[in-house]
């Protein structure tokens, strides 16, 4: 354990009678290394020895900030921080909030996620404000290095930003065409699903499930969906749109989003007490349209792949291969449940299953239809969607739940011949 030095512990001086104060706050800091996290940072600390926290911060006076046509100062929350606590899983936990400016929000949280930081939320706090002003809230656990580290790359590219350009930009680049032209039948192909078509845009819309304070179950219609409009042309196309996301799924969206050019412009919730937790980021991107919905479906990918994660560890079904999945499905006693959209169900589906998309509302309600005590075998297309509708079953009360690993897809491989 490194032992901080005196000059970097920033705390107030002991009132006579508290050495024993002193020796824990000593201690704590200790822990944290306050003096390599200053050290990494390139920022001036101040230790709290009441909460143990040692926090950095950096006002943002690069830049001038009118708020309601009035001089907005640091002081009055345009600082950003970064603050460290010792961990009880790893060796330190940091949460911190950073003060950007539009073109400096998607590159600051590439910068973040590369580095081993979790981005928790992106909002305003501010109307009126000139030039906009965005607070991007960051977290994380690791080593304390790791995550100064963090800190201090996402500082570094907010540096690099203004350097290039002192003024912040005013726009993404513009040139999008006025009138829309897109394409409804390939972005179908590729989400399988069948869209919204209004005056050449095109729009998809994907529900989710929750289950509200008062009992209620809310889904697609009810604002739970995560969606993505298009407009532009084919070749020169926009998209914007929402990803409903529980909270382990979030950072496996916002890298995948990121990594593929994807704009992120903010992250917040829409509700309050709903099970499970959801959390909404908004996107915006330009460029074709085939290209946009091949980065959007990926992320839907990377969010149902930590969804399935979630529920393979929650436990409560078993997964089977293809050849005991057909096996079971032969004898005729247990009945096979496709969890999959109703669109991809009707372009082919194992012989004898049900549709019950596991994106709807009335899931609960078709899969009540089956006894609870007999098993039920559970497919989709690649198993993941299966995983999470399987744990869901168990958490309804059924007794022998079977998921068909690698969904149709591995079903289909193995020989056998899907059902239209």
């Amino acid at each position: 354990m490194r032992m901080a030095t005196f000059n970097s512990m920033h705390f107030s001086p002991a009132p006579v009678g508290s050495f024993a104060s002193l020796i824990i706050a000593l201690s704590a800091s200790a822990a944290l290394d306050t003096n390599r996290i200053e050290q990494i940072t390139g920022l001036q600390g101040a230790w709290n020895a009441a909460e143990g926290v040692f926090k950095v911060s950096q006002p943002r006076n690069d830049v001038a900030v009118k708020v309601d046509e009035w001089k907005m100062r640091p002081f009055m929350g345009l600082t950003s921080w970064a603050a460290f606590l010792e961990g009880k899983k790893a060796e330190a936990m940091v949460m911190g909030d950073l003060v950007l400016f539009e073109d400096e929000v998607n590159p600051v949280m590439s910068a973040a996620l590369d580095n081993g930081l979790e981005v928790t939320a992106l909002h305003n706090h501010f109307f009126f404000a000139e030039p906009q002003v965005y607070f991007m809230h960051i977290g994380g656990e690791g080593t304390v290095e790791k995550l100064a580290d963090g800190v201090k790359a996402a500082l570094a590219k907010v540096k690099e930003i203004r350097a290039a350009n002192p003024s912040p930009a005013k726009s993404f680049g513009g040139g999008i065409p006025e009138r829309n032209a897109i394409s409804a039948a390939p972005l179908a192909e590729a989400f399988t699903a069948t869209p919204q078509v209004k005056d050449g845009m095109v729009k998809f819309v994907f529900g989710r499930v929750a289950r509200m304070d008062c009992g209620c179950v809310v889904g697609k219609e009810m604002g739970l969906n995560t969606w993505a409009s298009f407009g532009g042309t084919d070749d020169n196309a926009v998209v914007d749109g929402d990803f409903a996301c529980q909270e382990n799924e979030l950072q496996p969206v916002l890298k995948s989003l990121r990594g593929a050019g994807i704009h992120i412009v903010a992250i917040h919730h829409h509700m309050i007490h709903e099970t499970p937790r959801y959390v909404f980021l908004h996107y915006w991107s330009r460029g074709k349209a085939a290209d946009l919905a091949k980065a959007i479906r990926m992320a839907r990918g990377e969010q149902t792949k930590a969804a399935a994660a979630k529920a393979r560890a929650d436990g409560g079904f078993k997964e089977i291969n293809a050849a005991d999945f057909e096996k079971r499905r032969a004898k005729g006693k247990a009945p096979v449940l496709d969890v999959r959209s109703p669109e991809e169900f009707a372009k082919g589906h194992v012989t004898g299953a049900i549709n019950a998309d596991i994106h709807s509302p009335d899931f609960a309600a078709k899969a009540a239809q089956f006894d609870k005590k007999k098993p039920i075998l559970v497919n989709c297309h690649l198993g993941s969607r299966g995983a999470i509708a399987a744990a869901e079953l168990s958490r309804l009360g059924f007794k022998s739940v079977f998921n068909l690993d690698g969904g149709l897809d591995a079903w289909e491989k193995a020989g056998h011949h899907a059902e239209k």
